[in-house]
C-alpha cells in the first residue's frame, strides 16, 4: 500500500540525496544553479510517481492556506490550457514554483533532485541507454563550457580548454532507474504508476 511505505520511501530520499549531492559537488565547475534560476521547473512536463505524489501532498498540506490557494488556482488554470491545447507534448511551469522557489523543496520529485547533472536514460524506441544533457546547457548553463550542440554531447576539445581538473561525468540517476534498480530491487519500494504531474492533480 502506497500510504504504509512513506517511511521507507523518506530513508530512500535520504540515501540518494547523499549520492546526487556528492555528484552536484564534484561536478561543481560545471554547475550554474543558484538560488532564483528556476529554468528547470518552467519547462517541463516532470514524470511522477504515485509515491512521489504521495509525499508531495504532504508538502502541500504543510503550506499557508493563501499559499496553497495560489497553487491550486495555478493547477485549475493549468487543465484548462491542457484541455485547450492541440500538440503531443503539454510543457508547462510547474504550480508549486512560488516567485522562482519551490514551495514544496522539502518534498519534490525525484526528476527535480536529479536535474542538472548529465545522466543516463533508457530510450524507449531503442531500449538503450542514452546520455541527457541538461536543456540549460543549451542556455549558457550547467555544462555550457564543454557542451557542444553540433554533437549534442560533451566535447573533450571543449573540456580540454576549460582547464578543469575533473572532465563532465554522466551518472545512472535515470528516474527509472533510481525507482526500479535501486528504489524496488534494493528498497523494497512500491512507486505505482508513473504519470505527468499535471495527470495526478
Amino acid at each position: 500500500m502506497i500510504a504504509g511505505q512513506m517511511e521507507k520511501y523518506s530513508q530512500f530520499i535520504r540515501v540518494i540525496m547523499e549520492r546526487i549531492d556528492a555528484h552536484f559537488v564534484d561536478q561543481k565547475d560545471y554547475i550554474h544553479c543558484k538560488e532564483g534560476c528556476s529554468k528547470c521547473c518552467e519547462n517541463g512536463e516532470y514524470p511522477c510517481s504515485e509515491l512521489e505524489f504521495e509525499f508531495l501532498k504532504l508538502g502541500f498540506m504543510t503550506l499557508p492556506l493563501e499559499t496553497r490557494k495560489i497553487i491550486t488556482d495555478k493547477i485549475e488554470q493549468l487543465k484548462k490550457e491542457k484541455a485547450q491545447y492541440k500538440g503531443k507534448k503539454f510543457i508547462y511551469t510547474c504550480p508549486f514554483l512560488i516567485n522562482h522557489r519551490c514551495s514544496v523543496y522539502r518534498y519534490r520529485m525525484i526528476i527535480c533532485r536529479t536535474f542538472g547533472l548529465s545522466y543516463y536514460d533508457m530510450d524507449e524506441k531503442t531500449n538503450k541507454y542514452t546520455v541527457k544533457i541538461p536543456f540549460c546547457s543549451k542556455m549558457g548553463l550547467n555544462y555550457s563550457e564543454v557542451y557542444d550542440p553540433k554533437i549534442n554531447d560533451f566535447s573533450k576539445e571543449l573540456y580540454e580548454k576549460t582547464g578543469y581538473e575533473k572532465p563532465p561525468v554522466v551518472y545512472n540517476l535515470g528516474v527509472e532507474f533510481l525507482m526500479n534498480k535501486f528504489g524496488k530491487e534494493i528498497m523494497g519500494l512500491d512507486f505505482g504508476e508513473l504519470k505527468t504531474l499535471l495527470e495526478w492533480l
